[in-house]
């Protein structure tokens, strides 16, 4: 027989049941439907017995269950409840299971088995829920997973906050999406902005690239990223390249990230990285930019060349699929057996060919080269050849006063072990040079042929061709004066060399050639502080 609430406060009081009757005081468990009420000696004392469609009230709770044990113990009341659990907390969370223990003096509510709480459209599930029904926070510690969207969040231990709308997990964090899956040591969810706040180690794996970050947001709606630098920069990890900075801004949909603070792009393909303290790269149309103390580093097998521009660019090339790399605005560069200094380079990776342009100045071991145009070509990640064009020249010094001289319209220099072994010159070729007998230089040879060749060995002449109208002459060294020793145009530029990898960061004023030609020994070079 089914008892209506006005009867079963009749029968409490005429058992002397009132001090669990708790619907007039504030606070108080309300005791508002059962079926059936039982009191029992064999229950123990002050414990009570609800059975059928129970259904309890604890200020704005609600309890539903098919049974539950009401206990009074020193003051507090103590509630027991099986079976088909349903808390109601403010009309709008719903909490269910298979087990209660709800202690009315701190409103902790533990549910246990087949736990789900709800709330609109975020559902709980896990085996073991603690609710604190006065702070509105329910938490598990034994996994359990939320249903957001398109996302399932799975963690060892979880705190969920209705009133703030968040979800904060710690421990095994994986949130799937069909887009992604994320990987977390601790991370906080919200729930209306499906906003993930990362908070520990964090890898978000999709079928197009690794972002990885210890802190930052990911909105999974939207498909933004903004990632912070913790112990370790952040990055993002595609299948040829690797962005990395202390502040990413990432775009999925748009494939585009943004970095701030040394922002680095590694292409792990050709064995290069663009650098700057700003930077972005887009992975759908492999376009790429660097600004501020911007940075090319081009690995070699047994060296890096490390170059310096105002600016830098990767330019996609899709019917090649490959891309121009190109550093403009006083371009510098260091590399252990090269340096160099132009205004501006472009590297090719179809032929692997860097070409330094408006009067670039090499310098390679003890070679100083120059001309309107230089190619280096590359094979192996290994230089092999250099082309010079329009107005090439070649210096290298023989001792501190003099200098083996070569000059034409064009030249090329062919390179093995990283050292030039021979020379071609084709147009207007001249040269001045110290030959030696038993390292005892013997004279000075001034030729002259519209094509000739040097042939080199452990970085000193040791013959030349002259193809072409040869004319030439030896005379003795160390008498003629220096119009006679030098080349028209001549010019050492050895003071502006970048000497190290910060060298290329110096702020050494490039002269103009025709002020030098002439007065290259009262020049003296300005050599301020780093950008």
């Amino acid at each position: 027989m089914q008892i209506r609430i006005s009867s079963l406060i009749i029968l409490f009081f005429i058992i002397g049941a009132p001090s669990i009757l708790l619907a007039q005081k504030k606070g108080r468990v309300q005791i508002e439907h059962a079926n059936s009420f039982n009191q029992r000696s064999n229950l123990g004392p002050n414990i009570k017995l609800l059975k059928g469609s129970v259904r309890l009230r604890h200020q704005n709770t609600l309890m539903y269950c098919d049974s539950a044990y009401i206990h009074e113990l020193k003051g507090k009341k103590y509630i027991e409840a099986f079976n088909h659990i349903h808390i109601i907390q403010n009309d709008s969370i719903h909490l269910y299971g298979d087990y209660l223990t709800y202690d009315s003096s701190d409103g902790i509510a533990k549910v246990r088995e087949n736990v789900k709480i709800v709330k609109q459209d975020i559902t709980v599930h896990t085996e073991f829920l603690d609710y604190d029904r006065v702070r509105n926070i329910g938490y598990y510690y034994n996994g359990g997973e939320v249903l957001s969207g398109q996302n399932t969040l799975i963690s060892d231990w979880g705190y969920y906050y209705p009133d703030l709308s968040e979800v904060h997990f710690k421990d095994s964090v994986v949130v799937h999406n069909p887009k992604y899956t994320i990987f977390s040591d601790t991370l906080k969810y919200h729930t209306v902005t499906e906003v993930a706040s990362i908070l520990g180690p964090t890898f978000i794996n999709s079928d197009n690239n690794l972002i990885y970050s210890e802190n930052g947001i990911y909105d999974t709606m939207n498909d933004k990223a903004r990632l912070y630098k913790g112990e370790t920069q952040s990055y993002v990890q595609g299948t040829e390249n690797l962005l990395k900075g202390d502040t990413i801004y990432y775009d999925r949909q748009k494939g585009l990230g943004e970095a701030f603070n040394n922002f680095e792009l590694h292409d792990t393909t050709n064995n290069m990285i663009i650098a700057g303290n700003y930077g972005y790269y887009n992975e759908i149309s492999k376009y790429a930019l660097a600004t501020k103390r911007a940075q090319l580093l081009q690995i070699y097998q047994k060296d890096t060349l490390f170059l310096h521009a105002d600016t830098l660019q990767a330019i996609p090339l899709v019917e090649e699929q490959s891309r121009l790399v190109k550093a403009y605005y006083n371009v510098k560069f260091f590399r252990t057996d090269m340096q160099g200094r132009c205004d501006s380079m472009v590297y090719d990776m179809r032929d692997s060919t860097n070409t330094f342009y408006k009067t670039p100045i090499i310098w390679a071991q003890e070679n100083q080269m120059t001309a309107q145009t230089i190619k280096l070509f590359s094979r192996n990640n290994t230089l092999y050849k250099a082309e010079l064009t329009n107005n090439a020249f070649i210096i290298a010094p023989e001792d501190s006063l003099s200098y083996n001289q070569i000059k034409g319209r064009n030249m090329v220099g062919h390179i093995r072990n990283n050292e030039i072994y021979r020379i071609d010159v084709d147009g207007n070729g001249q040269t001045i040079y110290y030959p030696k007998d038993k390292e005892m230089v013997i004279g000075v040879n001034r030729a002259e042929s519209s094509s000739l060749s040097l042939f080199l060995s452990n970085r000193k002449i040791t013959g030349i061709k002259l193809k072409t109208d040869p004319n030439g002459n030896l005379n003795p060294p160390y008498i003629l004066p220096n119009d006679d020793v030098r080349l028209q145009g001549f010019i050492w530029l050895e003071s502006i060399r970048p000497k190290s990898r910060l060298d290329i960061f110096k702020h050494v004023p490039l002269p103009k050639m025709e002020e030098m030609a002439n007065d290259y020994d009262d020049y003296q070079f300005e050599d301020s502080e780093n950008l």
